[in-house]
Order: C-alpha cells, then sequence, then structure tokens
C-alpha cells in the first residue's frame, strides 16, 4: 500500500480536534462531550456550536511539538501556513483562503487573535505563544463577532491565566538534525495576596541554519540561513477586585535576531549561464538543480531582526442580569530584513537591512455586554482600532547588475555595456527629433558606476482607523431548536502616503525620454523606435525591447519621484450569519448557517506596474499623481454551511460533519513575476467541499486516543476578463494557489503506568496534503506534490508529571517540500522556492511542582 493510501486511512480512522487528556481530566469516564470553547466569545460546550470549531488543549499541543501557530497546521485539517522571505512574511490558510501575497498592505483572510486581541497580520502572531490552554480553529468567516479580516476563519489562542495556587515549571531541550539547537523555558504562578495573583513565562532558543550558504565574493560571511535566535517574556496580573469584577493586565516582549530566507534554485532557465559567467557557481546551471541539498547561493546578508511587545487589559464584571467584557490592546512590531533579492551568487540586486523595515502600531478597544433570559441569549458590543504601518524599501543595484543586463541584451557572447546601448539609444531617439536634456554619451564599453541605480529609500505610512459595532444572538425556539443570528456593521478608513525617492538609473532616464513615461514598447511610434535602433546595434527589437524593460526595472525609474502623494479610502461594510440548529437528541445536534465575511480594502504599499492593458499610464499620473493606481477594493464572502455534530458508544466517539460554499467578490491578489509585485482584485472567486473530524477514545483501551480529520476543498478562480497579463489570464477558471484539494490529519496517543508508579506516552500526528501549486501565478515547475509529514514522541515519567523525559522528532520520514515557489528576480525562465523544514530530533526534560 502507498504511503498516500496509509496516510488517508490513517486520518480516517484518527479523530479530529481535541484529546483525551483533556478529556479524561475533566471526566475520568473519558468522554468526549466535556469540551468548552469560546468560539462565540461566551464559554460553551464543543458540540453545542453551530461552528465548524476544533479546539487543541496543551497535552496534545504539547505532544505535537507546537510551539508556534506554523506548527499547528500539521494536526489541523483544512489549514495550510506558509513562510516566505522573512518571518512577517508567514500566511495561514484556511479551506484553501487566504492572503495571497507580501505585501504589507494587504490584511489577513484568516484572523489570529491572542488572549482576545487581534493581530494586525499573520506574521505577527507566529511566535513563541508560551503556556497555551488552548487554540481553536474557527472555519469560514467569522465577521461577526471577530470583525474584518476572518473571511477565511480564526486562529483563536487562549494562554493560561494566572492562580492563586503555588505552581512552576521548566524544561530544556536539545535538538539535532540539519541543524543543532537547544532552548530554555520556564514559568510560575501564584498568589501575591488575597486578592491578587500573577504568572511569568521565559523561554530562549536558539538554532543552527538548516541551509548553507556559499557566500562567494560576499560581503555576506554567515554561511548558514533559516537559523533561530530570540528570547520572549509575558507576565500576568490578575486583580480580583470583588467577587464580581476582575481584571487581568498583561505584557509581552520578544526579540528575534535571525538569518532567513535564502530561496533554492529548483529550475534554472538559460540566463544562468549568464550568472555563471559573472560569478562561477553562482547559480545551479541548468539539469544541476538540487534544491534539497539545501545548499543555496547568496552573497548578501538575508538577517532579520524582530521586536514584537505588547500591553493589554480585560476587565470582567459581572451585573445582576448581564454581563460586561472590556478589552484594550497596544502593540508593536517591527522587523529590519536584508534580502540578496536576485538568489544568486552574483552581485546584481539586494536590500541592506537597515533600509529595509516594516513597523506596524495597532491600538485597539473592545466593549460587549451579554446577559441570558429564560429563552434568549444577547450580545451587543463595539470594537475600535488605529493601525499605523511604516514601511521603508530600498533596492540597491550590485556591481554586476550593469554586466548582467549587457550580456542578456547581448545573449551573453559580447561585451556590450549599458552605456553603448544608452548611448545608442539617445542618438536614435534625437534623430527621430526627441533629444535627451543634458544626456553626456558615456565612452564606448564604459560602465555604469556600480550602485548607482536604486531605489534610495522609499517611504510609506499608512493610517488606517476602523469603529464596529455588533450584536450576536441566540433564540431558544424550543428545548432543542435555536435561532442564532447576528450584524455587524464596519467603518473603515485608510490614508496612505507614497514617497518614492529619487532613482539615478542614467540608462533608464534615457529609455524613458525616448519612449516616454509609459514605456510602452508595443505602441507603433516605438515601434519605429525599436526598428531604428535595432538597425544601428544589430540587436532584435524584441530583445531590445526586454532589455529597456530591465533597465527600467520599477526600483530603477526616477518616474516615481514625480508622483509623491497621499490617497485616502472609506469602506462602510455589513458582515452578518443567520443559522438555525435542531438537536434531535443528546448526541445529535444539525445545524446550517449563512455567513457574509469581509476583508478591507486597502493600498499597494510597492512599486507598482504592470504589463499589458492594466499597465500604469504615467503620463497621465505625473499630471495627477491620485490617478496612480495604489488602492484595491474591499473583498468580501457569502458562505452557507451545514454542519453534523454526534457523539457515540456512551460519548466515546466524536463525529463531526461540514459541507461548505463560499463565493467571494473582489478576491485581493498580489503576486510576483520576476520583474515586480503587483495587486489585482479577481471579480469572482469560489470554494466549496466537505469535511470530516473524529475522536475516539476507546474505553476497553485506558490511556488509547485516536482523532484526526479529512477536509476536501475546492477553491476557484472565476473566469473573468483578460488582463493583458499572461501571468494573471492564466488564473481563470483555475485552482488557488496552496490550496490542495485533499488534506488528512490525525493523531495517535497512547498513555500509561508502569508497575512502579511511573508513567509512559506514546505518541504519533501526521498530515498529508494533495498536489497544490505553490506559486501565485500557477506557474507548472512551482507545483509541489502530494506529500506526508509525520511527527513522533516518546516519553516516560512521574505519575505526577513532576518530572517527564521525551524523544521526540518532527518531519520523521525526512519528507522534502517547497513551501511557496517563486520566478526568480530579473531571470526569465528561472524559478526558486523557500522550502518547508526537514527532520529535526531531539530530547526534552520537564520538571514541574
Amino acid at each position: 500500500m502507498s504511503l498516500t493510501k496509509r496516510t488517508i486511512l490513517f486520518a480516517a480512522a484518527s479523530a479530529a480536534a481535541l484529546t483525551a487528556g483533556h478529556a479524561a481530566a475533566q471526566n475520568e469516564g473519558r468522554t468526549v462531550d466535556v469540551i468548552t470553547v469560546t468560539a462565540q466569545k461566551r464559554e460553551e460546550g464543543i458540540q453545542d456550536v453551530p461552528v465548524a470549531v476544533t479546539a487543541y488543549n496543551e497535552e496534545l499541543l504539547t505532544n505535537a511539538g507546537v510551539r508556534d501557530l506554523k506548527d499547528l497546521a500539521v494536526i489541523a485539517p483544512g489549514l495550510n501556513v506558509t513562510s516566505t522571505s522573512n518571518e512577517f512574511q508567514t500566511t495561514a490558510r484556511i479551506r484553501g483562503i487566504g492572503t495571497v501575497g507580501d505585501n504589507p498592505g494587504l490584511e489577513s483572510s484568516v484572523g489570529v487573535v491572542i488572549n482576545g486581541v487581534p493581530r494586525a497580520r499573520n506574521g505577527v502572531g507566529f511566535g513563541d505563544l508560551g503556556e497555551i490552554e488552548r487554540i481553536e480553529v474557527l472555519r469560514g468567516p467569522q465577521g461577526t463577532l471577530f470583525g474584518a479580516n476572518t473571511s477565511a476563519g480564526i486562529i483563536n489562542v487562549v494562554t493560561k491565566r494566572p492562580e492563586y495556587e503555588f505552581g512552576a515549571h521548566a524544561e530544556a531541550t536539545l535538538s539535532g538534525g540539519e541543524a543543532d539547537g537547544w532552548g530554555v523555558a520556564g514559568g510560575m504562578t501564584g498568589g501575591l495576596s488575597e486578592n491578587v495573583a500573577g504568572r511569568i513565562y521565559v523561554a530562549r532558543r536558539a538554532r543552527d541554519g538548516f541551509q548553507s550558504v556559499e557566500t562567494f565574493n560576499g560581503p555576506r560571511s554567515e554561511t548558514e540561513d533559516a537559523n533561530q535566535d530570540f528570547y520572549t517574556i509575558n507576565g500576568q496580573l490578575l486583580f480580583d477586585i470583588s467577587d464580581d469584577v476582575n481584571l487581568l493586565l498583561s505584557a509581552d516582549y520578544t526579540d528575534r535576531d535571525e538569518d532567513c530566507c535564502v530561496g533554492a534554485a529548483i529550475v534554472s532557465g538559460p540566463t544562468a549561464g549568464i550568472i555563471n559567467a559573472l560569478q562561477p557557481g553562482g547559480r545551479p546551471l541548468p539539469g544541476q538543480e538540487d534544491p534539497f541539498s539545501r545548499v543555496v547561493q547568496a552573497n548578501r546578508t538575508t538577517l532579520q531582526q524582530i521586536e514584537d511587545y505588547g500591553f493589554s487589559g480585560e476587565l470582567n464584571w459581572a451585573f445582576e442580569n448581564f454581563d460586561l467584557t472590556v478589552i484594550a490592546s497596544d502593540r508593536s512590531f517591527g522587523i529590519t530584513s536584508g534580502q540578496d533579492v536576485d538568489f544568486t551568487g552574483a552581485d546584481i540586486v539586494y536590500r541592506l537591512p537597515e533600509d529595509n523595515t516594516v513597523d506596524v502600531g495597532v491600538t485597539t478597544f473592545e466593549a460587549r455586554l451579554s446577559g441570558a433570559t429564560e429563552n434568549f441569549d444577547w450580545m451587543v458590543g463595539t470594537y475600535f482600532s488605529d493601525e499605523t504601518l511604516e514601511r521603508r524599501d530600498s533596492i540597491v543595484v550590485g556591481a554586476a547588475f550593469e554586466p548582467f543586463l549587457s550580456l542578456l541584451a547581448s545573449g551573453g557572447a559580447s561585451a556590450t555595456t549599458v552605456a553603448d546601448l544608452a548611448n545608442g539609444v539617445a542618438a536614435v531617439s534625437a534623430a527621430f527629433g526627441n533629444p535627451v536634456p543634458g544626456f553626456s554619451p558615456l565612452a564606448p564599453g564604459q560602465a555604469i558606476p556600480a550602485g548607482a541605480w536604486n531605489s534610495g529609500g522609499d517611504y510609506y505610512n499608512q493610517e488606517a482607523e476602523a469603529l464596529s459595532f455588533f450584536t450576536h444572538n441566540t433564540w431558544h425556539m424550543t428545548d432543542a431548536t435555536d435561532l442564532t443570528f447576528g450584524l455587524r456593521y464596519t467603518s473603515t478608513e485608510k490614508t496612505a502616503t507614497f514617497d518614492w525617492s529619487d532613482s539615478d538609473s542614467p540608462a533608464c532616464a534615457v529609455w524613458e525620454h525616448a519612449f516616454g513615461p509609459a514605456l510602452n514598447f508595443a505602441s507603433p511610434g516605438n515601434q519605429a523606435l525599436l526598428g531604428a535602433l535595432s538597425g544601428a546595434t544589430g540587436l532584435p527589437g524584441a530583445t531590445l525591447a526586454q532589455f529597456g524593460t530591465f533597465s527600467c526595472l520599477p526600483q530603477s525609474r526616477d518616474v516615481y519621484s514625480m508622483i509623491d502623494h497621499t490617497q485616502s479610502l472609506e469602506e462602510e461594510e455589513m458582515s452578518g450569519l443567520l443559522s438555525l440548529s435542531h438537536r434531535f437528541n443528546e448526541d445529535l445536534l444539525m445545524y446550517g448557517t449563512y455567513s457574509r465575511g469581509y476583508k478591507a480594502g486597502g493600498f499597494n504599499l510597492d512599486r507598482f506596474t504592470q504589463a499589458g492593458s492594466n499597465a500604469v499610464d504615467f503620463e497621465a499620473v505625473i499630471a495627477n499623481p491620485e490617478l496612480y493606481p495604489a488602492s484595491f477594493d474591499a473583498e468580501t464572502v457569502d458562505s452557507f454551511e451545514i454542519g453534523i455534530k454526534t457523539e457515540w458508544a456512551n460519548d466515546s466517539v466524536l463525529a463531526n460533519f461540514y459541507l461548505f460554499s463560499s463565493e467571494f467578490e473582489n478576491y485581493q491578489l498580489n503576486t510576483f513575476n520576476g520583474i515586480g509585485f503587483f495587486v489585482t482584485s479577481i471579480p469572482g472567486a469560489s470554494t466549496q467541499g466537505a469535511e470530516l473530524e473524529l475522536l475516539w477514545l476507546p474505553r476497553e483501551i485506558d490511556g488509547l486516543t485516536l482523532q484526526g480529520g479529512v477536509t476536501y476543498a475546492d477553491a476557484t478562480y472565476d473566469e473573468f476578463p483578460a488582463t493583458g497579463t499572461p501571468d494573471v489570464d492564466r488564473l481563470s477558471g483555475q485552482n488557488f494557489s496552496l490550496a490542495p484539494e485533499w488534506y488528512a490529519s490525525g493523531a495517535i496517543t497512547y498513555e500509561g503506568t508502569f508497575e512502579n508508579g511511573m508513567g509512559w506516552l506514546a505518541h504519533l500526528d501526521g498530515r498529508w496534503m494533495s498536489e497544490q501549486n505553490t506559486g501565485s501565478d500557477l506557474d507548472p515547475e512551482k507545483i509541489q506534490d502530494g506529500y506526508a509529514l509525520f511527527n513522533a514522541r516518546v516519553g516516560i515519567g512521574a505519575v505526577d508529571d513532576s518530572w517527564n523525559l521525551e524523544l521526540w522528532s518532527q518531519n520523521i520520514t525526512d519528507e522534502d517540500y517547497i513551501q511557496v515557489g517563486f520566478d526568480a528576480p530579473f531571470q526569465s525562465g528561472s524559478f526558486n522556492a523557500f522550502l518547508g523544514r526537514p527532520r529535526t530530533y531531539g530530547v526534552t526534560l520537564r520538571v514541574r511542582r
């Protein structure tokens, strides 16, 4: 039997979202009906909630090695998490839906909420989560209670609160495999006075990189990539002001200093020979690509420094007929990251860490009132957020860029330089009566000084305010039938400032003057110029047009500095839900739900240009900068879901089944075509499918738990009018990127005791995903075949958990897979990819009192 078939059978026979440890801790009879969630912002039994929600408790998360939300994907059916050029560029997808693209102006489709506080972007929430009580994954639009940017679902993290009884724990880990590492963590909780309790958690972790870097002539000196080095601390104070009032204050701080991420070459095209002419070995030649040797090429740094910190307060006040909850927070996140933009050993294009930064500051406030009568549960509330996002971006051209273009233009055979062609373009342009003002021809063969072409230091500032009012209610129509309905009004205002620097590219200045700011090489007049220039240089017009495009990459075009400006947008959207549920008996609940979700529009915080019919008309934009197409529309979704929640065999088996269908309007897409990023809104997109989740606590085998789930999701773009850009036009009618049709996940946990009072643990979890295209433009070179990942853990320890010693391994079969594929910048026909993590293994010692 194939690995794929074994994996599917394993997952189908396993069970989904919950753990026996959690159930047994609450009920020694090992039942599945005691799991509590807050999917509707009030504590309820998971089998009573008309929502497709899965909850993972501390024991399962520990056994599966889940420290951050990336690790969660292995055990959560329908969840896919990927990272690209740095830790900030981390994206979660549920049922095939997620934010597509790395642009910081794009907000999330899957919301991340930690202790009631929404995180601004997925990447901001992917760090060490500390002492977790549970993680809830809510699938489908959650806009009524959680607001905008939750059109695909929510990952809701709940950490442990302070306790009055003293407790302390510590752990130490040593790991090996492709990269050696270590980690220590610990915390304590206890009462500080009769009415005050505290909790503190600290961790320090470090790991070697699992990619070896060939640095060639540098200046990069670090020979590893994808390493880890961070520390984190968080603390909480709980004030029980009275029997009815409590206040929880929280603060946390995380600092990371790491190198990430170099994309490995998966396909090398014809330009690989030019790279190697400039830097021998700078890129694998066609047929020599071996990405999973984990040897990559980068002569420039990928240093990333991340600082993430924040404060929050939660007030709960129980009045006689209602409860008041207020949550306020202030958070900041900042990253500086270097990048070898060309992903080769040649010094072509790069970013320096100090000039490539993203800073996000968010203040939030939520207040809600909730109450219940004999047949009606109600909730009303308001939410406000104020976000400031600043981005600095500078792309610098290295010493090899001008020779690279020279060889590219001449087919790699001559020493023709950019200066020679610039002189030729200027001469032909002058012959057509269009002389270049102030242009001083360079001597034949003279190169433009290295580093003279760069975007200097672009600055983007985005201010966003959102105010919403919501209500969520359940009418108990009968003892067995409930009608749940909710509505949320959201008003959003955004203002973006674009401050582009001068880009000193002499060659591009000549091209732009000769062919116009639009650089439309297909226009009749420019075709005549190309024809004349071809006769003068002996180079085909198509080659010259390609050369002109590469000479005038977005970061090299001074036209941007002429259109510095500010744009604003305002949105008012309604989201909501209507759900009817009926409990046929104690073990069977069925519901049907309609919900509407909303993802905010925004601004493309990057230099934006595009080919074809959607090319930016820079001549018009110079006259009126507000015509620059920086904004994109809000994304909305209408979703229908049918759920059946059941319990069997005296509550020892949980089996839930869901059918879903979602239709999207203005689906936001950000893609990279090898020259630049561009944002487009797909008029329509949809996903539909089914999910099964199971949990089995065999009464006849004490300590055994089987859990897992299977998801089928068919996520596709609708047909839409041609844009003139092949990378976008090919999407019509195709499946989403990073959206496999099948997901299967499961876990087996078996715990027992020895005769001497010690205990033992054996745990195996895994997931399988079918084939998926990992590139946003669906190039066939970026397809990842179906693959499976497995984690395992065995351990011994005291029955009272005063100590535990565990051996573990993640990706135990050392499966090779790519996370995201992309076009190699400026290298037509070449492709790179960010790789998944290889096998790691280690030992962990825990002590607790």
